[in-house]
């Protein structure tokens, strides 16, 4: 039976295909046996999973990523969903919009990521931490930092985190602050910034 991952190598990394067509448990089981028969090939390589013509949800590409993460020293771990192109040279191009990045760490003051795709980072933005993304921005965590979503121009991108208090929140050519109850609740509260007639609204959000 055909196995419902691939693998490629590219330009930028290793790039890892799952079969659309494919059950999930499937995807699940092919990629744990590839990664525990697996040397350290892709040490300080970023894996590139390509779910183009896919359909996840959230927790499933958790899933997915946590399964990736037991190869031996992978570098990054980016979801695309562009087309990749095999060149006459046998090398793959993959471009950088619409890709969706995931950091898995908290970021420091004087830290600072800038991404031309969406961002997912799974623990807080300190304050004197910036992300600047030319899509969207998913913090499972606290943002006390400085955002940028949509930061090509996107009014159509959102920030979406655990807590919102950022030091300063801007989607594409708009900029907000929160107000100052804001940070003297401690609590976690799910919210999501977007655009809506001109204005940065914020609602409360499920994850």
């Amino acid at each position: 039976m055909k196995s419902p991952i691939t693998f490629k190598v590219a330009k930028d990394g290793i790039v890892l295909s799952l079969d659309p067509k494919a059950n999930f448990n499937r995807i699940k089981d092919a990629l744990r046996d590839h990664v525990e028969s697996a040397t350290n090939f892709y040490a300080g390589a970023d894996l590139y999973i390509n779910i183009a013509e896919s359909s996840f949800k959230i927790d499933q590409l958790n899933e997915i990523v946590n399964i990736a993460r037991g190869y031996k020293d992978v570098k990054n771990i980016i979801f695309t969903s562009d087309v990749i192109n095999k060149e006459k040279t046998n090398t793959l191009e993959i471009s950088n919009e619409g890709e969706t990045i995931l950091i898995n760490r908290t970021l420091r003051s004087g830290q600072k990521i800038k991404k031309a795709g969406n961002v997912v980072i799974i623990g807080d933005i300190n304050p004197g931490a910036e992300v600047v993304a030319g899509g969207d921005i998913v913090v499972f965590g606290k943002i006390r930092g400085v955002v940028h979503a949509g930061a090509g121009g996107s009014d159509k991108a959102s920030v979406t985190a655990l807590k919102l208090d950022p030091t300063q929140l801007r989607i594409s050519k708009k900029i907000a602050r929160p107000p100052e109850e804001s940070s003297k609740n401690k609590n976690l509260k799910p919210e999501r910034a977007f655009i809506q007639e001109g204005n940065i609204m914020v609602e409360n959000f499920e994850i």
